[in-house]
């Protein structure tokens, strides 16, 4: 009997944790004491008797018969949702893998989805104890690389100050993704500027599919032809579009390219065709306004995934002249009500009501880390320098020409500074009456204020509406009886 894991599937050890991503299911568990299970089952097949001949050779002394039978009453569930294949040859293991099509009953067009504790197997853990170890032992799970800084596109609402046509070096690239995968690392986000523009867009995809990483494109695909389709078929990459209004006019008026909506739309259907994951957003500022709800349905219709998301922010540079796009408060609200009254998908929790019964005390957030950056991801520009996430380029965490990642994640001061900044460091947000309706971000802060500490004053006037909306939606609620 030969086992190995679904191509779709990802495993990693985090400290105690063995985290499992099974990408086709949605799959995404973390188990304790199952590192040595694990241990011998990879991409390539191997034969059952070996793999307990092996963990038997862990556990010395202990009943041979006791180890197979923990080994098969945990795999079982594993093996039914197809994360783990089991067969008699390696033919019969490639029949079982499953590729990811539009064409099922739920089709999962992104990131796994999280499991109601309830319905977890035996021996998983919830995502939030992984967090928690996270935010105790810093681990880069996510990996951002913005491969140029070239893009086809001059969208109104950019936070990048210039397009320059700088290109991360392949060799650099390739390196960065060993340095990555050495630490553990699962998520690669491939974006720019617009990274196909880049001369080795091919391989450093194709790389990156061989380092056994969960690869993302973040394009605008207007360059996604068919030999871009069949080889992010061939990456099993997914994608993110932005795609801003069904009016060809509106949306070439905020990508400040003509013809940029025909090339958008025909990739996605490309996508679409070819049973690639793609799912579609659409930023709303004052130019589609009343466009966004079209957008989703367009998605809908394609069986896409697709959200809305509102909040535009300042340049890198802290020029704020892009924001004049962005919603006034009126049309903020007319958004915010559409989401929480109306169920529009938004990239956000705090726009649940249903979230409202887990706030956290003063005293407890301000103990809290505001975000994943430098806690569990980080973003590469081309040039080199590393930053705490895409948007935050006024703080340079290191170059990778000077140093490696190891070295930037566990040693760089100012990787250390950033991780090191809690909820104590807002002592205006730790009893605001509407934190819990926002999102505390420093980069949103820095891009508009010039201090990541000092809050950007029009998120704080979001997060009050916010508030107001998600308070009348329970009003209602408790009103109806529910």
């Amino acid at each position: 009997m030969l086992i190995r894991l679904s191509k779709n599937t990802f495993v990693r050890q985090f400290g105690p944790f063995t985290y499992v991503l099974g990408r086709i299911r949605s799959y995404d568990q973390m188990f304790t004491d199952a590192e040595v299970f694990f241990r011998w089952i990879g991409r390539e097949p191997l034969d059952k008797s070996q793999i307990l001949s092996n963990i038997c050779g862990v556990y010395t002394g202990a009943d041979q018969e006791e180890i197979a039978r923990d080994f098969d009453e945990f795999f079982a569930p594993l093996i039914a949702e197809k994360i783990v294949l089991c067969g008699e040859t390696p033919e019969a293991l490639d029949a079982q893998d499953e590729s990811f099509s539009y064409d099922v009953e739920n089709p999962k067009t992104m990131d796994a989805h999280r499991i109601n504790p309830a319905e977890m197997p035996e021996g998983a853990i919830p995502q939030e104890v992984l967090e928690e170890w996270f935010a105790e032992h810093p681990t880069i799970f996510d990996l951002q690389m913005d491969i140029t800084q070239a893009c086809t596109e001059r969208c109104v609402h950019c936070y990048i100050p210039e397009y320059n046509p700088v290109f991360l070096p392949l060799a650099d690239a390739k390196r960065v993704m060993d340095e990555f995968r050495e630490q553990g690392g699962v998520g690669l986000a491939l974006s720019g500027g617009e990274c196909m523009l880049h001369p080795d867009f091919d391989e450093i995809v194709r790389y990156a599919r061989k380092k056994d990483l969960v690869v993302g494109i973040l394009s605008n695909l207007t360059l996604c032809d068919d030999a871009k389709v069949r080889l992010l078929q061939e990456a099993e990459a997914t994608v993110q579009v932005s795609l801003y209004s069904m009016n060809p006019e509106t949306h070439d008026a905020i990508t400040r390219r003509p013809g940029s909506f025909e090339a958008t739309k025909a990739a996605i259907e490309k996508l679409r065709a070819a049973q690639i994951p793609c799912r579609i957003s659409c930023p709303t500022m004052k130019a589609n306004y009343h466009d966004y709800l079209a957008v989703l349905d367009y998605a809908r219709s394609l069986r896409m995934d697709a959200q809305t998301d509102f909040i535009i922010m300042g340049k890198q540079n802290c020029d704020t002249s892009n924001l004049a796009c962005r919603l006034d408060l009126a049309e903020t609200r007319s958004i915010l009500e559409d989401i929480v009254f109306k169920s529009v998908p938004m990239n956000s929790e705090y726009f649940n009501p249903e979230k409202k019964q887990y706030l956290l005390s003063p005293e407890e957030w301000k103990k809290r880390k505001v975000c994943g950056a430098c806690v569990s991801s980080i973003c590469l520009e081309a040039n080199g320098d590393y930053f705490p996430c895409p948007g935050f380029g006024s703080v340079i965490l290191g170059n990778c020409h000077e140093h490696d990642l190891k070295w930037i994640w566990n040693e760089s001061p100012e990787t250390l500074r950033i991780r090191a900044v809690t909820g104590a460091s807002f002592p205006k947000c730790a009893t605001c009456e509407d934190r819990d309706y926002c999102s505390t971000c420093m980069c949103r802060n820095f891009n508009e204020t010039g201090d990541m500490f000092k809050p950007a004053e029009h998120f704080c006037k979001v997060a009050k509406l916010n508030h107001e909306i998600v308070d009348e939606k329970q009003r209602r609620m408790i009103g109806e009886g529910q």
